[in-house]
């Protein structure tokens, strides 16, 4: 083992660490990267030509299915004037604390674009509805 690093090391250790990024297959691409790009294998030299419309394609059905997984668990409700809401609090909250402000806000204007206006006392905010869950009295 080598007790100093020179500059030709760093230089050689970077070509490698470059290289194997190029070539390792991605599964996206179902090729490696450096193929794609330059249009022959990174080991071999084998033509290789991207279908870019399949690629395309792909990305886009897994987008979709990955947006669709996530709106299945979300509940559509409709958000009117005078209800109250529960700001959802940012940060890092402990397992026994609520993520949850702990007093609700009333809803004073809902726009048609996916935000909200509450009002606390005499604090006002406009807010997206994903920041926020219905208040319900027991």
């Amino acid at each position: 083992m080598a007790k100093t690093i020179t500059p030709d090391d760093v230089n050689v250790f970077l070509d490698n660490a470059a290289w194997a990024i190029r070539s390792t297959y991605h599964t996206v691409l179902k090729a490696s990267p450096g193929a794609t790009i330059f249009g022959h294998d990174m080991l071999f030299n084998i033509p290789f030509i991207a279908n870019w419309n399949k690629i395309g394609n792909y990305t886009q059905r897994q987008t979709d299915l990955d947006i669709a997984c996530k709106n299945s668990k979300r509940v559509n409700y409709d958000y009117k004037i005078g209800n109250k809401v529960l700001l959802t609090e940012e940060g890092i909250l402990c397992k026994a604390e609520s993520p949850y402000s702990k007093e609700p806000w009333t809803i004073t204007t809902v726009p048609t674009n996916g935000t909200i206006r509450i009002q606390r006392g005499t604090q006002s905010e406009r807010l997206n509805i994903r920041r926020v869950t219905p208040f319900v009295d027991e």
